[in-house]
This record gives C-alpha cells, structure tokens and sequence, in this order.
C-alpha cells in the first residue's frame, strides 16, 4: 500500500517558499513538526526549515504556539543553542529556518555506543547546563530535556534545540502545566506534580540526561507513564557499580542534580558547571540542612558541672601520683569526701546531658518521619484517585460480548466506535485561583497524534454582549501523543482575572484523521 501524502506536504512547501528556498529532502518528521533540508538562495547556505504541519495550520492557537516556539529560541543567542534565522508565515505554510546540524542527535550516539565514557559526559553536561543556564537568567525554562533535543554538530559540541514546550516570563500567563507536558522518563518530581517549575527542573532533567550516558539507562524506566512519574516523585536514585574515579566523581554531582527536593539541588546552572570542574567546591546540600536543623539541646547547669568532674578527677589522680613518688610503700590517701560526691555528680549530669541529646534526636527523627509519611501517604492517595483513567476498558473487534437475553453480540471496532472523551465536573472557582481541569482521551492507538482545546465562556445575557460588557471567552489548546487506549490528563488553567458568575467549559479533541469529540462542563467563580 502507498501512499501521497508526504510528496504532497513537500510539494506544498516547495510552492510556498520557493522564491527564498530550495527545498532539497525531508530529514525529520514528529507529531507536531517536519523537517526539511533546505537551501537559502540569496546567501547560497544550507539550512534547516522546521514547518508546522498542514492539518494545524488553520488552528491559530497551534500557530502562535509554533512562532512562539521560533521566537524563544531566537532570543537566545548562545554557542549551544541552535540558531534561530527566521520565522515566517507563506499561506497556509507556517515555518522558521534555523542553522542546519550535521551531525548526530545524543538519543542517536547513546544507540551506537550504549554509554560514554566520564570525560564525555562531563562535557555534555557541561555544555548544555551553560545554554540552560543562560535561558534561565532570561526567564525561559525548556521542560523537554531528552536526549533527543541535545543535538551533536560536527565537531561534536552540544547543541540544545526544540523549545515547543517552553515557557517565558514574558510570555502570556495563559499556559498549562500538567503530565501531559514533558518526557515522564526525564520529568522532575515538581513537573510529575503539575507544579510551578524553574530552572531547576531542567537541571533534574539534565540529571537524567547524564545518569544515562554514564549508565546507559535513565535511572527510573520500568512500566507505564504514572509508575515513572510516581518513582521520580517517591524512589531513590539508583547506585550504579561504576569502575574508574573519574566516574564516580561525575556521578556524585549528578546524585545532586537529581536531588528530589528543588532546594537540595544545584540551585543555579553554573553552580552545575562549577561542581563538574571542581567537585570539592559543592558539598552536599542535604548534609547541611539536615546538621542546620538538627538541635542539641544542653542544660546551661551541667557546663560548669561537666567541666569541673574532669578537674577534679585528674586533681586526685595526679595526688596519688604524688604520694606515690615519695614513699612507695604509702598507699595513696582517697580523695576528700566533697570531691568525689562532686565527681560522682559531674558524671550524672554527663550522663543526664548525653540523654536528653538521644532523646531530642529521636524526637525530630520521629517527627519528620511522621510528616514524610503523611506527605508521601497524600500524594499516594492523590495520584491513585485523581490520575486514575476512566476510560472503559478497550475491546477488539470480532470479540464476543454478552447481550440482553443471554445471546452474544460482537464488540464493534476501537476505532469506529471507542474513540471519546471524559471529562471531571469542575469545582466551584473562588477569583485568584487556578482551575484544575481533569479529562480522559479513550480509545486511541499508541503513536497517534492529537490536539486537546479547552474554550472557556462566560454565560452572559444577549444585552451585555450587545452593549459590549461581555467577558472574551478564553481558549487554550494541548497538543499530544497517546500513549495508549486510556489517557488520564491534568491541566492548570491560570483563571485568576476572571469575574465572578456562571461559566461553561467545553473540551474538543481531535485526532489525526480529524475526528472530533467535544465535552462541555458548567461552573460558577465565586464572590471574592
């Protein structure tokens, strides 16, 4: 079976940009761009030509979200970072041109060589921890570190490309976070949780990035999507059995790196760096929190008690010692009654000191064990409940099922007939919140691409919307690939300037084929 459609995409493109480029092959393909090497005429150079794809170019959102794409990357204007040319919109043909990379994607060398040795890495971390550091200080934040977006030129430098998921301070704030954003394999526990992220998540997950060039896997990597997620949240950092010095010294500094709490981490990128040139400059960080926090608690009454027992003690040893050098047969004197009652109280109090030390220690040991166990008790609980599919399970077509009277039909197709969408009723929204929007994608294939748009209007009499008093509904679209039949997502909407009244929230998602499934929910923001 054959098929048109990539000659008519290419075909497509030559016509739009033909008068600037020369469209020589397609070098990459995803679910959300294509690839072309291409050749600027007027300065006679190869370049790379990143072009949304045609089935989303009539979708504005898609479209500001591919500039959007080509404009932070154009901002940064770093060694490691892949040059941004142009962006460009040619009818329905949106694209940007970047320099071309002729070398080898990181994703590409571990394949062929499995893992690397520390000097390597060392410099692959030091390489792209210097580009993310320098996007950081400008407010930009990747959320997609993977081996796939580290790109090797031809003299082997690290080269950071692919910012479609990322995020700018000057950007508008109505963005998402949620696990559908990112690589579970190389999230952070704060982009697992949908929380606020900074540059210490792309350093977590440059973490990631050097735990599996030196190993050769990613430290967490058995079963599905939620069980990494779960393990980046709650399991330690595997020790691997690592042969030279050099690699145990690399090693420790990613330990760091993928620190769970952001606080534990490297707290900036060229701290990072720092670390990897001099590991000695960077103890660690959760040693001196905890010898910080950790009390030792003393009476101020066994100081002088704890001080004068030992004087004392040496005082009567060194009279028998005395005594001794002038007659040997004397038997030392015993030492005077109040000395050794002063003595013998000295020691109790030592004793009494030393106790109340074990005692406080266990008390916060117990405490903080208590509250890691409530914490890790909730977001268990929480997981388990909220990020937990709905989605009826699949069926086969040609399988029998059950019918009234105790016959047996046939199921019909997956995909005909299984295809939908489920979403969560929405809570009531007090002003300065965020909406929490819980939904399901049911009955895809793995690998299929599909585009998720949450429109948000407020529900108005027709005299406001004539007099122009009307609230601007408010869209915001995901994009994705389905990771299997049934799909659990979280998105944060920030709702925090919307007025108080009735709303309506309708969800349409549509996948490659352009089949449509749309949910609507209602839901009232509050009085302040």
């Amino acid at each position: 079976m054959t098929t048109t459609s990539r000659p008519t995409d290419i075909d497509a493109v030559r016509a739009a940009l033909e008068p600037e480029y020369e469209i020589l092959e397609e070098i990459g393909r995803g679910g959300m761009a294509v690839v072309y090497r291409a050749r600027e005429r007027e300065l006679d150079r190869e370049v790379a030509i990143k072009v949304l794809p045609a089935q989303f170019a009539f979708d504005e959102n898609f479209v500001e979200r591919f500039q959007r794409e080509g404009r932070i990357a154009a901002q940064l204007e770093h060694p490691h970072v892949v040059p941004i040319h142009r962006v460009g919109r040619n009818g329905h043909v949106v694209y940007f041109a970047m320099k071309l990379l002729r070398g080898q994607s990181l994703s590409d060398r571990l394949r062929e060589h499995g893992r690397l040795d520390a000097s390597e890495v060392r410099r692959i971390l030091l390489e792209t921890s210097s580009a993310l550091g320098y996007a950081a200080r400008r407010g930009v934040v990747h959320r997609d570190i993977k081996p796939d977006n580290i790109m090797l030129d031809e003299d082997g430098r690290c080269i950071v490309t692919d910012f479609g998921i990322a995020r700018s301070a000057t950007e508008s704030k109505l963005t998402a976070t949620g696990m559908s954003v990112g690589t579970p394999r190389y999230m952070s526990p704060e982009q697992a949780r949908a929380t606020a992220l900074d540059g210490r998540s792309d350093i977590y997950s440059l973490g990631v990035v050097g735990y599996e060039c030196l190993v050769g896997t990613t430290p967490f990597h058995g079963g599905d999507a939620f069980a990494i997620l779960m393990a980046h949240i709650n399991d330690p950092v595997p020790r691997p059995a690592l042969a030279t010095a050099d690699e145990r010294e690399v090693f420790q500094v990613i330990e760091r790196m993928l620190a769970k709490n952001p606080m534990d981490r490297f707290q900036t990128a060229e701290e990072v760096g720092a670390s990897l040139r001099s590991p000695s400059l960077w103890p660690d960080a959760a040693a001196e929190r905890r010898d910080a926090t950790s009390p030792t608690i003393v009476s101020p009454v066994a100081f002088p008690m704890l001080d004068a027992g030992p004087r004392a003690l040496r005082a009567g040893q060194a009279t028998a010692e005395a005594g001794r050098a002038t007659d040997a047969t004397a038997v030392a004197a015993p030492a005077p009654h109040g000395l050794a009652m002063f003595t013998i109280v000295a020691r109790k109090a030592e004793v009494a000191s030393g106790y109340v030390r074990s005692r406080t220690r266990r008390f916060w040991t117990t405490t903080v064990a208590a509250c890691v166990g409530a914490v890790a008790l909730y977001y268990g609980v929480h997981f388990a409940t909220a990020h937990r599919s709905r989605c009826p399970a699949p069926t086969v077509a040609g399988t029998p099922v059950p019918a009234v009277g105790g016959k047996e039909g046939t199921a019909a197709s997956p995909r005909t007939e299984s295809f939908s969408v489920l979403i969560d009723a929405l809570r009531a929204q007090r002003p300065g919140n965020d909406l929490d929007l819980y939904y399901d994608v049911c009955g895809l294939d793995r690998g299929i691409a599909y585009t998720a748009s949450v429109t948000i209007a407020r529900n108005e009499s027709g005299l406001k919307r004539l007099l122009g008093r009307s609230v601007q509904p408010v869209t915001v679209s995901f994009d994705g690939t389905a990771g299997g039949p049934a799909e659990r997502h979280h998105e944060t909407i920030d709702f925090a300037d919307m007025p108080s009244g009735s709303y309506s929230l309708t969800l349409a998602v549509s996948d490659a084929s352009e089949r449509r499934r749309t949910k609507t929910s209602a839901f009232q923001v509050l009085n302040p």
